[in-house]
């Protein structure tokens, strides 16, 4: 990429660096995936140390950008997928709270790119990932600051299935107390509005996954009645899926929780 700089001549200037390339370096980066790396400790448990290194360079890479585009370099500007690509990067390794620091980054007034939909599904997924013990409130927290922009008018950070299904998984793989009755009620919440505008909310219809995420969460709970629970939700799949229509078909997954 260096080099692409250093050549100057009429013929190779339509080598220069676009923002595109420097997305397909960075993606290069974020899709590294490696099961014989050395192993570090993080907040999340063991993570390959080469996947630790491709999420740092993948956020150099940004910086670079930043800084190129700060100079006057229109062409290398960083966009939603730039950031998304990064965020991404630290959250298959589980690193919540990096993927929250370039969150706010975007955040904040003078942002080049202002967060959508996606950012926010990433931030989340990574802080279920974590496992942190505060990870749920924050993923709530993200949830409800969601709603206030869309509400607001900002219809680039809607809330959907994938939103929902992250703040769920976040209080399934939580060990406090009273997570698992959370997770079922952020999914009766999600239910709710999807009925109360099928049209509106088309993208908060659930799905099997977001009944097998309570069910898990039913199953690892240690409460006295998440027995009955589990079996709860699993006849409202059944009865869902048969008279309604609804794409919640139980699968294997849904049988085999907690065994």
């Amino acid at each position: 990429m260096n080099q692409l700089y250093i050549l100057q001549t009429p013929v190779s200037s339509h080598l220069k660096p676009t923002t595109a390339i420097f997305n397909a370096v960075i993606n290069a980066w974020a899709r590294t995936d490696t099961t014989n790396g050395s192993q570090i400790q993080t907040s999340s448990g063991s993570t390959d140390l080469n996947m630790a290194n491709a999420a740092q360079r993948a956020e150099q890479i940004l910086q670079w950008m930043l800084q190129l585009y700060r100079q006057g370099n229109v062409d290398v500007k960083p966009d939603k997928y730039t950031y998304n690509t990064v965020i991404h990067s630290y959250a298959k390794i589980g690193n919540a709270p990096k993927a929250l620091e370039i969150l706010n980054q975007m955040r904040e007034y003078n942002s080049l790119v202002q967060p959508d939909t996606i950012t926010y599904n990433v931030v989340i997924n990574a802080l279920a990932k974590s496992q942190n013990v505060d990870a749920p409130r924050q993923a709530e927290a993200l949830l409800q600051e969601m709603h206030e922009l869309y509400q607001s008018g900002n219809s680039c950070v809607k809330p959907n299935v994938v939103t929902y299904g992250a703040v769920i998984d976040s209080h399934a793989k939580s060990s406090m107390p009273g997570n698992a009755a959370r997770a079922d009620e952020l999914l009766a919440q999600m239910i709710h509005l999807h009925q109360s505008d099928p049209v509106a909310h088309s993208d908060l219809r659930p799905n099997t996954y977001s009944f097998n995420t309570v069910i898990n969460a039913w199953a690892k709970s240690q409460e006295y009645d998440s027995a009955d629970k589990a079996e709860e939700m699993l006849r409202l799949m059944e009865e869902l899926s048969s008279r309604h229509g609804m794409d919640v078909r139980p699968d294997a997954f849904t049988y085999t929780a907690g065994k």
